[in-house]
């Protein structure tokens, strides 16, 4: 099953990443394709 990344929007293959996101105090859950998921850690570490 093909995901879609949230950010660049890329068709993944399995090897996709879940991560939490809060939107108005709610939680909703989006993929992040390898290249995606490593920005964004890096961004979370500063």
């Amino acid at each position: 099953m093909n995901e879609t990344c949230f950010y660049c929007q890329c068709e993944c293959d399995d090897n996709v990443h879940y991560v939490s996101f809060y939107t108005n105090g709610k939680e909703h859950e989006e993929t992040l394709c390898p290249e995606c998921y490593e920005e964004w850690l890096q961004g979370m570490k500063g």
